[in-house]
């Protein structure tokens, strides 16, 4: 709680000073193109940072009481933390690397956390969550060996290009196929549901602040690559989303 507010206070400077600030630590060179651990902080990372870890402090003490009398509940609590950790360190990357290492973070944990109760059920829905977000993943690297060509994997650096070169478009389509499967946009959007089989306080966190936030925050960082034809793919998709989501509610009786 006093880590989000002090977040949230942050990103207040940072918007009114109009500040950025990016730390780079270089792991190693990779055929000339250098591997670098960057974090950038500004408002829009730090409010993300401060709603993340608000709604994850309220779910960790939620689950102390919803949970209470587990045997492994320190290990569910350590999932979610993982899971918060990974979903943070997505949001400070201006890297696509470190971005995919917290994309996949996302993608194991809420696996092993969709399969907590171990039974069939679960392990269905894990499956089917794990294997529609390997989709994304693939796109992400995609993305990745693309921007290779460019010298950096820093895409903080290329924003203003990506509108105007043809090539540089390609990672915007990518990116989109990557946020949809993440945020669960139709036709993708079977997993969803399925990650319901979860304990509650996860599928809390899932809808609210992390596995879905993902793609919502991709696109936001990337919007500036997107073009008109794929701000229309982008309104179709979603608007298809609410539709058919709100015509299922209308069906569904297991609340």
């Amino acid at each position: 709680m006093i880590f989000s507010l002090a977040s949230f206070l942050s990103s207040l400077w940072f918007l009114s000073y109009d500040y950025a600030l990016i730390v780079e630590f270089n792991l190693l060179n990779f055929n000339s193109c250098p591997v670098m651990l960057s974090i950038l902080l500004d408002w829009m990372s730090l409010v993300f940072v401060s709603f993340v870890m608000f709604i994850s402090s309220a779910v960790i003490f939620y689950s102390n009481e919803y949970m209470h009398g587990d045997y492994n509940l320190n290990r569910f609590i350590l999932l979610i933390i993982l899971f918060v950790g990974s979903m943070v360190l997505l949001i400070i990357s201006p890297n696509l690397i470190s971005i995919l290492l917290g994309w996949d973070g996302l993608g194991l944990v809420s696996y092993c956390l969709v399969i907590y109760y171990q039974n069939v059920k679960s392990f269905n829905a894990g499956m089917l969550t794990a294997l529609t977000n390997r989709v994304g993943d693939v796109t992400l690297l995609m993305a990745i060996a693309w921007m290779m060509n460019f010298g950096s994997w820093n895409y903080y650096f290329y924003l203003e290009v990506c509108f105007s070169d043809i090539y540089m478009s390609v990672i915007g389509w990518l990116v989109i196929l990557a946020a949809i499967t993440k945020s669960a946009q139709i036709p993708v959007s079977s997993w969803l549901p399925a990650a319901m089989a979860a304990p509650t306080p996860v599928s809390s966190l899932v809808h609210s602040s992390t596995l879905v936030t993902a793609g919502v925050y991709l696109l936001i960082r990337f919007n500036f690559c997107f073009s008109s034809s794929m701000m229309f793919v982008l309104l179709f998709l979603s608007s298809t989303t609410m539709f058919m989501s709100g015509l299922g509610a209308n069906y569904e009786y297991d609340l």
